[in-house]
């Protein structure tokens, strides 16, 4: 009995990481680090037909119900197969960014490609992001799609730079998850 906390112990510190390890199976992501650059790439096969997930992801009557931690969405200018877009984020009640972005979408090849136009951050102490691109490419397989997300962002040198992009990818394996739950709610 007195050894016994030896083995109950361990099972329960590991049981988060078998059950963050299973929810991966759906989901393959890669995040690479570099000084201040990161790049993050996800992707999901689901049951959907390739129109609805085209329609779904580039609609911007959609990406209030997709994007996480986004206050406000505003449609700036549209143009044939694009439109300029602001958007708001706030986030831990005193983190607040906005940002503007290009989406372009590519009918021809089932791809959204996506361009920061400008970002701003209300805390001055976290980094600023230079640059971000990135885009969703939609690839038909037997029994539906695959959808890939891909973005990669430079970023200023800043005093906690190593915290925000660890919440970064946190947030990005979380996205890929609730967008994968979401589409299959949507499209199926």
């Amino acid at each position: 009995m007195k050894n016994l906390h030896r083995l109950i112990i361990p099972a329960l510190l590991s049981l988060p990481i078998l059950l963050s390890g299973s929810q991966d199976k759906e989901v393959a992501y890669k995040f690479i680090q570099t000084d201040n650059y990161y790049s993050f790439r996800g992707s999901f096969h689901v049951t959907a037909e390739s129109d609805c997930l085209v329609n779904l992801i580039y609609d911007i009557k959609n990406l209030q119900e997709y994007t996480p931690d986004v206050q406000s969405i505003e449609l700036i200018r549209q143009g044939d197969h694009w439109y300029d877009v602001c958007f708001v984020y706030r986030k831990f009640l005193i983190f607040e960014n906005t940002s503007t972005w290009r989406r372009t979408l590519k009918p021809d090849e089932n791809k959204i490609v996506f361009e920061m136009i400008s970002s701003e951050n209300s805390l001055k102490i976290i980094p600023k992001v230079r640059s971000s691109t990135g885009y969703y490419q939609i690839t038909e397989e037997k029994k539906g799609c695959r959808l890939e997300y891909f973005q990669e962002c430079l970023l200023e040198p800043g005093y906690f730079k190593s915290a925000y992009i660890h919440e970064v990818k946190q947030d990005a394996i979380a996205f890929l998850h609730d967008f994968k739950n979401y589409i299959e709610r949507k499209c199926n």
